[in-house]
């Protein structure tokens, strides 16, 4: 971190300091999130990176009057290391620490405020449950001290609305708000609070620019049990064509009736005498503080969007195909051009992004990327979310490993994708443990198991091989995927922590991955989807489930021990190649179709 850096970080948290302290508190949480709590954010609400200068997509500050820390997850603590300075902050990796057990080290009793826009229900009851043994009190404020510190802060987003075509969809916004409505008459409730900006894009076939990356439309909704909506976001934000598709049961509000539409709607409830309905896990808790206040009775309800949301329809599943053959001509192109320039030295790591982003841009309908790509030479690498910046940009000189992890929101479609490129002679370790990472990989590709499994139940395959050299990574085998949406989606994943059963038309990202501090990382991404392949044969006729590979990119062979793989997993290999190559070879010119077919040459 540079000197003149260092100075501003630390007029803002002295900045930060006395306007806390001037409203009778001793400490404050600065969590990276804004009023929807999803993982990205308008730069209005970039409060984290503001104040401290980390850039990670998940974590909170955690200022007090003599000390302050930025807690994150294991991902990203090689980037606190880089990112943070160490006079002002201490980076925290949670798990093992926790955010309770650092502040009851570092404080004897206390207030420390928090922005109830900004922290789930669930978040601040585990916190205070672990903070008032140590008489610390959590304090919600009316107004967040950072905002009032952050003079130049940018406007909040205001993109206009636009209509997500329901050939793609496969259902109309009307049948998804009734069946959404019947879940929450079916729940005992009088209405649901939503306010996932991807529930809400999804139920209403809509999709916006104010998150980066995201096609969102950030706003909020409220929706009863009868199938009425109302849908706070400015109107001029919303089309005319798209109010007449929506029709009178949506009705739009202006966000700033919001508060005095939950008092309303409490009301009614009370009346009605039945609970209202909202997802303590991802709804700001000053929603359930409203509610309350009014008189409601509120019940914690998951997000009654999630699930429908995951379960692709066949319209999207073949949207899906499409946009990942597109993506597969464009990633042909880039791993062609990366292999014949990278060994020349002359390479960086922007450079390498501003490459695939202009492979990728040929394709008319490519809207944007579906996160910032990770362009890790060497050790950065093993930064699992590593984002090259003008202080870290790395020349790529070899011989070493580059990982690429990338994505794209096509009009139609979300791709993730990740290859690990050797760039001159690999090491025989780094050969090893790929091959140990690609036998992961195949073995959650490969799998047929009987409906019932979770993610969790079948985490550990992809860590194996991984295992037995002593080995693993530090993050989840793979997260859901969105159609032109979220590129990490909730409903599904395959990690330790994954609970949710598998359903036909999930879309799922498998990427086992290996990181040496210093050295290099590896990781290999595909996305798959679930489908469903006969019964199994054990007297109660369960489905049988497959994962069908949808991402179509050649796996570097100079970076396999072929003898490491057995017979299934080449067979599979060799298989996934040749489909690679008769897929994506008919979009190309000769030369780059003679690259791919030596790529996908069977071994």
């Amino acid at each position: 971190m540079e000197q003149n850096s260092k100075a501003v970080f630390a007029d803002r948290l002295a900045s930060l300091r006395a306007r806390t302290a001037g409203q009778g508190l001793d400490g404050f949480l600065v969590p990276r999130a804004d009023e929807y709590l999803g993982e990205y954010v308008p730069p209005s609400a970039e409060r984290l990176s503001w104040l401290t200068g980390f850039s990670g997509s998940a974590g909170m500050a955690v200022v007090l009057n003599d000390h302050a820390a930025v807690m994150s997850d294991g991902r990203y603590a090689l980037q606190m290391r880089q990112q943070l300075d160490p006079a002002l902050y201490e980076g925290v990796v949670c798990p093992p620490a926790t955010v309770a057990q650092w502040m009851t080290a570092h404080m004897k009793e206390g207030t420390v405020g928090y922005d109830p826009r900004l922290h789930t229900t669930e978040g601040i009851r585990a916190l205070e449950k672990d903070l008032k043994p140590a008489g610390i009190l959590l304090k919600p404020v009316d107004a967040n001290p950072v905002d009032a510190v952050w003079r130049d802060r940018p406007p909040p987003p205001a993109s206009i609305v636009e209509h997500f075509p329901e050939a793609v969809a496969g259902r109309s916004a009307a049948a998804k708000r009734l069946e959404i409505a019947a879940r929450i008459s079916e729940d005992g409730g009088y209405a649901a609070l939503i306010n996932a900006p991807d529930s809400i894009a999804w139920m209403l076939n809509i999709r916006g620019s104010d998150v980066p990356h995201n096609p969102f439309a950030l706003s909020t909704l409220i929706v009863r049990a009868d199938g009425g909506i109302d849908w706070f976001i400015d109107r001029a934000r919303v089309p005319l064509e798209i109010v007449s598709r929506l029709g009178n049961p949506v009705r739009i509000v202006s966000p700033q009736a919001l508060h005095e539409s939950l008092k309303t709607v409490a009301e009614e409830a009370v009346k009605a005498q039945k609970p209202l309905l909202l997802d303590d896990s991802s709804t700001a808790v000053w929603f359930r503080m409203t509610l309350e206040q009014s008189g409601a009775s509120v019940v914690h309800q998951p997000d009654p969007c999630v699930l429908p949301r995951a379960c692709k329809t066949p319209e999207e599943q073949t949207a899906i195909r499409d946009v990942h053959v597109r993506d597969g001509v464009a990633m042909a192109k880039f791993l062609k051009w990366l292999d014949e320039e990278a060994i020349k030295g002359n390479l960086t790591e922007q450079g390498v992004n501003d490459a695939l982003a202009g492979f990728r841009a040929q394709d008319k309908d490519c809207r944007d990327s579906s996160f910032d790509t990770i362009a890790g030479w060497a050790g950065n690498g093993a930064v699992v979310h590593y984002r090259a910046t003008s202080e870290t940009d790395s020349r790529i000189v070899p011989p070493g490993l580059l990982l690429v992890d990338s994505g794209a929101q096509y009009a139609t479609g979300t791709t993730d994708i990740t290859r690990t490129v050797a760039v001159g002679e690999p090491t025989p370790e780094m050969k090893e443990n790929f091959t140990r990472v690609l036998k992961g990989h195949i073995a959650i590709a490969a799998l047929k198991f009987p409906a019932g499994l979770t993610g969790r139940q079948i985490d550990v395959l992809a860590r194996r091989s991984l295992w037995d050299a002593g080995l693993d990574y530090a993050h989840g085998t793979g997260h859901g995927v969105g159609c032109y949406l979220s590129v990490h989606e909730r409903g599904i994943g395959i990690s330790p922590r994954s609970e949710q059963e598998f359903r036909p038309g999930m879309l799922i990202s498998n990427e086992p991955g290996y990181y040496k501090e210093g050295a290099y990382g590896i990781r290999i991404e595909n996305l798959i989807l679930v489908r469903e392949d006969g019964i199994i044969n054990d007297g109660a006729g369960r489905k049988r489930y497959v994962f069908e590979t949808v991402t179509l990119a050649p796996v570097d062979k100079r970076l396999i021990v072929a003898l490491m793989l057995d017979r299934a997993e080449v067979d599979w290999l060799n298989a996934y190649h040749r489909r690679v190559f008769e897929t994506i070879g008919p979009f190309l010119e000769s030369d780059e179709k003679l690259w791919l077919q030596k790529a996908c040459m069977a071994i």
